[in-house]
């Protein structure tokens, strides 16, 4: 193959990929792509409501550019589709990313997030940001001040200094402008960068493309244009968001603190909501068959014990626990249910203030009355039993029958 034709065969291929389209990076788009030579305005000037001169031929700012893109997208719902690699075998670090009108964007495929590594959604809205783990029976939801910043393509063009209009062309049923490092490859003798952005009248970037070309003479094993990164844009002002129902849950909670961590355990029907500072991992464990039992505990419980770790500074934690009404004392009520913690200063549990869902066989509690106690015969000390105490290198909790658990514990 003649080296005029391979250049030519690489430009076709490189234009094809930046057009956008569906999942697993830019693949082709069989519509009115139509090359055409005509400028923005008919005349060369700037457009009236970028400011960019889009006509064949105009150089202008990556930075201006990117302003005007981002102008464009501040009021629009898209998707927003990235990756690295060839678009025919994009590497899995490509990611989907929704985001609506109202202000809620949505990572779809999302591989790490900084909170504690592998994330199955996140969400963001009104600058906090809603995050959702999964282990088996156990789902952490995290709420806290948004890390994520609402992608637009920014990134892709860091390092590039200016673009070169070089093309037009009709593409869903607009004129588009195709924007390169205008360089001139088929001539190239060494390796030479190479982008590549298709844009509107706006100068919305519908697609990029960045990467390098390497002449067929070097001494390297590859020869062509080598795409290192990509992103394109699709569904502009026809994207939704339906927010799913632990989001709604969580966003209805969801206090002033910085941090709101959530841990569901579906086996134990059980459900930890903790409220602080520096409570990354707050809630490591959740997990039954603590080992501060006793007969008398065994004798008044109607859930498992439950084993929580809490660390950081918590200004609230509550806990929702399942019970069975069927493991109730003999002729003990339900109403006389409560909400018990460990304490580790007086080695002993403590009720807390308990509210009852009967219907559904659940108590929620918080924190409890103050009790007043002596140690070894000395003053008298008050002690409000809840679910931070900043004493306690663990904590346990389960649903006990009250009377029954302080007449064994007499």
């Amino acid at each position: 193959m003649g080296r005029r034709l391979l250049v030519a065969c690489c430009l076709a291929l490189v234009a094809l990929a930046g057009c956008s389209g569906g999942a697993g990076g830019p693949t082709p788009v069989a519509d009115d792509a139509n090359p055409t030579t005509t400028p923005a305005n008919g005349d060369g000037e700037p457009t009236e409501t970028t400011g960019l001169d889009l006509s064949v031929g105009a150089e202008m700012e990556a930075a201006a550019l990117v302003r005007a893109h981002e102008t464009a997208l501040a009021d629009e719902s898209y998707v927003f589709r990235s990756g690295f690699g060839l678009p025919s075998g994009a590497r899995e670090r490509a990611s989907t990313v929704v985001r609506a009108e109202d202000g809620l964007f949505e990572i779809e495929r999302f591989q790490y997030h900084p909170l504690r590594g592998e994330a199955t959604a996140l969400y963001a809205r009104d600058r906090r940001e809603y995050v959702r783990f999964e282990d088996g029976p156990v789902t952490r939801t995290v709420a806290q001040p948004n890390r994520t910043a609402v992608p637009t393509g920014r990134q892709a063009l860091v390092g590039t200094r200016t673009l070169t209009v070089t093309d037009t062309l009709q593409q869903d049923g607009e004129r588009r402008y195709v924007l390169t490092a205008g360089l001139d490859y088929e001539s190239a003798d060494r390796t030479l960068p190479y982008r590549r952005a298709v844009v509107d009248e706006r100068g919305l970037i519908h697609n990029y493309t960045s990467g390098e070309y390497i002449p067929p003479e070097s001494e390297r094993p590859t020869e062509g244009f080598l795409v290192s990164r990509w992103f394109d844009l699709s569904n502009v002002g026809a994207t939704t968001v339906d927010e799913p129902d632990w989001l709604t849950d969580l966003r209805t909670t969801d206090s002033a603190g910085p941090v709101t961590t959530v841990v569901d355990h579906a086996d134990l029907d059980t459900r930890f909501r903790v409220t602080g500072t520096n409570v990354d991992a707050s809630v490591e464990r959740l997990r039954n068959d603590a080992v501060l039992g006793s007969d008398h505990v065994d004798e008044s419980r109607a859930s498992p014990l439950i084993d929580l770790d809490i660390e950081g500074q918590i200004s609230n934690a509550t806990v929702r626990v399942g019970y069975d009404p069927a493991a109730l004392p003999n002729g003990a009520e339900e109403g006389g249910l409560a909400v018990f913690v460990y304490n580790e200063s007086l080695q002993t549990y403590l009720p807390l203030n308990t509210s009852l869902d009967a219907d559904a066989n659940v108590a929620v509690a918080s924190r409890g009355a103050p009790v007043r106690y002596s140690s070894g015969g000395g003053p008298e000390q008050t002690l409000r039993p809840a679910l931070s105490d900043p004493t306690a290198d663990r904590l346990v909790v389960a649903v006990m029958h009250a009377e029954t658990w302080y007449s064994a514990f007499r």
